[in-house]
């Protein structure tokens, strides 16, 4: 495994080194691909080192400050959790997960647990009561229909009333492969030159190993409208635009988990923009439903989101709250399933984290 700080992000990739004349060759894709990143947000210049009591490589970032506060604070940034980082079984991932020993930090009196929840559908803002903290940690299973334009998750870090509020929310289409009247912005290698039509750009994706997504900009001059991605970017919608995800030979479906920090903070110079994973989900048997585990640590302003079954994606992301209340959860439906099916909670364990100060 190679990896490197480039663009303001970590990237690996897998391949086989000449010892004798220092050569790197990539199984499959080289380093700054927007598909091989060690975490999806705020993760840079990692360490690693290996633990041999667990027999596990772990691996460590650096979170910088995402607003103009740090002077006033007398200090900027700091490291992210410890992750063990491993392959997948096929060897051509890299994937994370959190150490076990980060469960010596719960707070086990402080347990809450709660199961069978089911979201009605349309919630704009639902508070959870009795929960609430600012140094907890989250695992929550979702169970939610497959094939479906869904919008819904959690909200932590939330006022009472909802004003001021960050989401961690997870997004899917019922068919990425055209997604008309969206956008997929950000992460573009290539603008490909006299394409008349969005299904010539599908097209010259497809015949792009590098290319994971693409975006075709309707009213657009022949040479600036057909743009080609390294990654699959977090969909928005768009008029302009006609997009799409490459599909995969397994048929496994793409979603996307995200934090949403539009109400985050009221700090104009603070980072407002979303951040996003995209997860690869493989279609199941089970009555046609998707099941995710996501475990979840808050810490005051840093949010570290993991998916710790597969290990396949992780997430960081800084919110800045400024109301001393803000440290509530409650739970949203924005695109709501259709055909009478749901989203449901099927467990979700809350824990206070005690810090490790002393």
């Amino acid at each position: 495994v190679l990896k490197a700080s480039l663009l303001g992000h970590d990237f690996w990739t897998v391949g086989d080194i000449d010892p004798y004349q220092l050569i790197f060759t990539p199984f499959n894709h080289d380093l700054g691909e927007y598909i091989q990143l060690i975490d999806y947000g705020k993760f840079y210049a990692s360490k690693t080192f290996y633990d041999p009591i667990n027999d596990q490589q772990i691996i460590m970032g650096w979170t910088s400050e995402e607003d103009n506060l740090g002077p006033q604070r007398g200090w900027q940034g700091f490291h992210t959790l410890p992750r063990a980082i491993f392959l997948s079984d096929d060897g051509l991932e890299l994937r994370s997960r959190p150490i076990e020993a980060l469960k010596t930090l719960r707070d086990c009196q402080s347990h809450q647990h709660f199961y069978d929840i089911v979201l009605p559908s349309e919630l704009p803002f639902e508070l959870i009561p009795d929960i609430n903290g600012d140094q907890i940690e989250i695992q929550i299973n979702w169970q939610f229909p497959m094939s479906q334009s869904l919008d819904f998750g959690l909200i932590v870090l939330s006022t009472p009333d909802g004003i001021q509020r960050t989401s961690i929310g997870i997004a899917s289409r019922d068919k990425t492969s055209v997604m008309f009247n969206c956008d997929l912005p950000g992460w573009d290698y290539f603008s490909v030159p006299n394409i008349l039509q969005w299904s010539d750009c599908q097209i010259a994706c497809n015949k792009d190993k590098r290319c994971q997504a693409w975006t075709f900009v309707k009213d657009r001059q022949i040479n600036n409208n057909c743009f080609l991605k390294s990654g699959v970017p977090l969909l928005a919608s768009d008029s302009d635009c006609i997009s799409g995800v490459k599909q995969k030979e397994n048929h496994a479906q793409i979603i996307w988990v995200y934090i949403n920090r539009a109400l985050s903070q009221k700090n104009p110079e603070a980072a407002h923009e979303p951040l996003h994973a995209p997860l690869w989900l493989e279609t199941t048997s089970i009555n046609n439903q998707w099941f995710l585990e996501l475990d979840i640590f808050i810490d005051h302003s840093v949010i570290e989101i993991f998916e710790p079954q597969g290990g396949q994606f992780a997430l960081t992301g800084r919110v800045y709250p400024e109301e001393e209340n803000a440290n509530n959860l409650a739970v949203y439906v924005n695109n709501a399933p259709i055909n009478d099916e749901n989203i449901i909670i099927n467990t979700i364990d809350i824990w206070k984290l005690n810090t490790i100060w002393t």
